[in-house]
């Protein structure tokens, strides 16, 4: 049972890894969006 709950724990570090990695990605495309509006 230790190898499953070690499994569990990268499971979910995966996706929380995942999901901080996506928002990342929409926070920079918002604010490239924002300079290019800003020097237009």
């Amino acid at each position: 049972m230790h190898i499953f709950h070690w499994f569990v724990t990268l499971f979910f570090s995966g996706t929380a890894v995942s999901l901080l990695s996506y928002q990342a990605v929409e926070i920079v495309q918002a604010i490239i969006d924002f300079l290019v509006d800003r020097h237009s």
